[in-house]
């Protein structure tokens, strides 16, 4: 280990040089994978927010909740299973801004600023809105006499790119009469008259969207990542060759193999370990300062994924360099006879 310290900082800007690419490639992945998570949300946080995994849906609605209204025996029979209620209808603003209006009690959101709508002409939008708009600023519906005053901002609640609006019942009446487009709960109830119980994932492949834009943006960052270690595993083998009368001279004198692969190993991790690190933290920061309209969102389970996957095939590219060195032949590699 203490070679391994002394060759990396003697060749410090060689190694500096490898830290560079290896950080902009982690940070490329990481980049992308964070944009193609913001999109994802920018579809589904509300269904994803929804307390229940368990969603009763007209059978016929293509799993689309505007697409659903349930009849009064169904709501019934789910109420009865403690099952919560659902309403959404889109609304356009006098300045044609556009959000889809809720009235629920089954979404468990969280306020970023301001307080929960309690009578008829209030609502809470969600955050990215908080750009153009303020608590206590009053939005006019379009063509229409209806009024309503903000009163808060809710955290990441979007459904197929429109921000959500929550309004009590009174609120959502306003508009239009309070059907119950889906109903949500913890139980999978059968023999429903018109309606079935599909889970959460349905729910969101039922957005047209969705499956359209992730597929692709899913084998975008799969490719990206599947370049990268080729990349990385091509780089340590190639620096391990460059190297091989190095080796070829320690093993003369009676150096170990075992000595010579942890020190190819403690290089390869203090290099990957270091650029990866600096490349999540750069991730995260991005993540705090881009404006809330940009669909970024960096998941911890993710960068841990990348993060280890990063430190495998960095360590598989070094066991190839390892192979190669074990046989070399001392005499052969300085250059004797």
């Amino acid at each position: 280990m203490k070679i391994a310290f002394k060759e990396l900082k003697y060749y410090k800007f060689k190694y500096l040089m490898i830290g560079v690419i290896l950080f902009l490639l982690a940070f490329l992945v990481m980049f992308v994978s964070s944009l193609a998570q913001g999109l994802g949300k920018d579809n589904i946080s509300m269904i994803e927010s929804l307390s229940g995994e368990d969603i009763v849906i007209e059978k016929d609605a293509n799993d689309e909740i505007q697409q659903s209204k349930l009849s009064d025996d169904v709501i019934q029979q789910a109420k009865d299973k403690d099952f919560k209620v659902l309403s959404m209808t889109p609304l356009r603003f006098d300045n044609n801004d556009s959000v889809q209006l809720i009235y629920t009690d089954a979404v468990d959101y969280k306020l970023t600023s301001g307080s929960k709508p309690k009578s008829g002409n209030e609502i809470v939008v969600d955050s990215t809105m908080s750009e153009n708009y303020d608590v206590g600023d009053v939005v006019k519906v379009k063509d229409s006499d209806t009024e309503y005053k903000i009163t808060g901002f809710a955290k990441r609640q979007m459904y197929a790119h429109t921000p959500i609006a929550f309004t009590t019942k009174d609120g959502f009446e306003e508009i239009k009469p309070a059907d119950v487009n889906i109903m949500v709960g913890s139980e999978n109830l059968s023999n429903l008259d018109e309606a079935k119980t599909i889970k959460k994932k349905e729910l969101m492949n039922g957005i047209p969207s969705y499956q359209a834009e992730q597929l692709p943006l899913n084998l975008m960052v799969v490719f990206l990542f599947v370049i990268s270690a080729i990349v990385i595993s091509a780089f340590f083998y190639v620096i391990t060759i460059q190297k091989t009368k190095e080796y070829g001279i320690l093993k003369a004198i009676g150096t170990k193999s075992s000595r010579m692969i942890s020190m190819i190993m403690t290089e390869v991790l203090t290099i990957v370990i270091v650029s990866t690190l600096i490349a999540i933290g750069l991730t995260y920061l991005l993540g705090e300062l881009l404006p809330v309209t940009m669909p970024f969102f960096v998941n911890n389970k993710l960068v841990l994924l990348l993060f280890g996957s990063f430190i495998l095939v960095s360590l598989l590219g070094a066991l190839l360099s390892i192979i190669k060195v074990v046989k070399i032949d001392p005499l052969s590699a300085i250059g004797g006879e």
